[in-house]
């Protein structure tokens, strides 16, 4: 397949019939898919500059050229500047000039972006405004010097950034342990590079959210965990029980805990073993079974008697399970209820001939999880190009199960929705390739 030819072909088909096309087919087709080509949406900036929706989706498309962010970075309207400096692909240059923008939503949009350079961040670091500031101390790219000096900003949104940054220091979120912003200290709370000393001393904290965050954190260490054990709110005993870093003896324990939330918890922690699984999915409550169901650690002899439950929402999580085998993911997809038949559909180990029935079903919800599925046979595929249902037929080309001869057949069909969508796909393939 040739790149330019596929190029011209679709520029072709948008002259043809995109120019003329209802703002939310345009919208949807084009601005609001990841894999339109920067030509495609050159083409559209070309036909319509004025048009303020348009030019803020362009502005934001991963796939804009750059000669097309340079225009729009200089749009007098907000929102399209506001677009660029946010695009995770705008050039340094550009991001460089918008650092300096009258406007301090799109400096804060630039001091936000990881590409910004770190002489810009510096400056921005230092704006008047603490929306500005507070972009500069959420950027993981933000030098640690800059992240320490901001730690002790007066503004506590600004050491709120700082606390949630994935690049502040131990010795930095040591020190905000000790904030006086609950949301503060929460932020350290969750934050992986965290130090044992830090989170021994916030298991202790008087907020219930921190100690809630402290016992969600995988990097908290197990003598943290297990001295929130007892902790006298739900939520934190809760968080213990989701950790997948909780010993087998802990979930034990709390697997016996009177409260629902936390047995179900328990049940859907990746760290429970068979013997917490089989006991829990007997457990009275249909929420803890739900969560056995979906838990990937279940055995083929408990999701198959889960498959049976009498509460569909229980079945519902055996359908999403992906250890789930074929032959129950193909008594699921006969079940009376829309959202076990539409889970066994989006579900990657369903069998071929029981997506092929499922392609078929009346619920158009079913029948796009199927079109999702990349294990549909591209004869189910192609028999749903005539769907009734756009969200369904949109899908098709989409899928990596259908051949480039598929695509290539699309091409010729009379929707030319459908034709656009198998040369997108087409474009995206020759792409990948070069």
């Amino acid at each position: 397949m040739d790149y330019s030819k596929l190029i011209s072909d679709v520029l072709e088909l948008f002259d043809h019939d995109y120019r003329y096309a209802d703002w939310s087919v345009m919208s949807e087709d084009i601005l609001r898919d990841d894999d339109t080509p920067s030509e495609v949406l050159s083409k559209l900036y070309e036909m319509d500059r004025t048009n303020l929706p348009v030019l803020r989706a362009i502005a934001t498309h991963p796939n804009t050229s750059e000669d097309i962010l340079e225009i729009l970075s200089k749009d007098l309207n907000d929102a399209v500047r506001w677009g660029v400096a946010e695009n995770a692909n705008t050039p340094v240059m550009i991001l460089e000039r918008l650092a300096s923008d009258e406007s301090d939503v799109i400096r804060y949009r630039v001091a936000k972006n990881r590409n910004t350079p770190a002489d810009s961040i510096t400056r921005l670091a230092n704006d008047k405004s603490e929306v500005v500031r507070s972009g500069a101390a959420a950027n993981p790219s933000t030098p640690v010097s800059i992240l320490a000096r901001l730690s002790d900003d007066n503004d506590s949104s600004v050491r709120l950034g700082v606390a949630g940054n994935p690049g502040a220091s131990a010795a930095i979120l040591e020190k905000l342990s000790k904030d006086n912003g609950d949301d503060v200290r929460a932020a350290v709370a969750a934050n992986s590079e965290t130090s044992e000393a830090t989170f021994t001393s916030l298991a202790r904290d008087r907020s219930e959210a921190v100690r809630e965050n402290v016992a969600k954190n995988t990097k908290a260490p197990l003598n943290v965990l297990n001295a929130l054990l007892n902790d006298e709110a739900t939520a934190v005993r809760g968080a213990v029980a989701e950790n997948p870093n909780t010993s087998v003896e802990l979930l034990v324990r709390l697997s016996r805990d009177v409260k629902q939330s936390i047995r179900s918890a328990v049940a859907g922690n990746t760290n429970a073993t068979d013997d917490i699984l089989r006991h829990l999915s007997g457990d009275d409550d249909g929420y803890v079974r739900k969560a056995v169901a979906r838990n990937e650690k279940a055995s083929e002899m408990v999701l198959k008697r889960l498959a049976k439950d009498e509460d569909w929402r229980v079945c519902e999580s055996v359908a999403m399970n992906s250890r789930t085998p074929q032959n129950v993911l193909e008594f699921l997809s006969g079940y009376n209820n829309t959202y076990v038949r539409t889970e066994t559909a989006r579900n990657k180990n369903t069998a071929q001939s029981t997506l092929l029935k499922l392609a078929q079903d009346e619920e158009v919800a079913v029948r796009e999880n199927v079109v999702k599925n990349p294990n549909t046979p591209e004869e189910a595929l192609m028999n749903l190009k005539n769907d009734v249902e756009w969200r369904v037929v949109k899908l098709i080309t989409k899928n990596p199960g259908i051949s480039d001869e598929g695509l290539e057949k699309l091409t010729s069909e009379p929707n030319y929705r459908v034709k656009y969508k198998a040369f997108i796909s087409l474009i995206k393939r020759v792409k990948n390739a070069l």
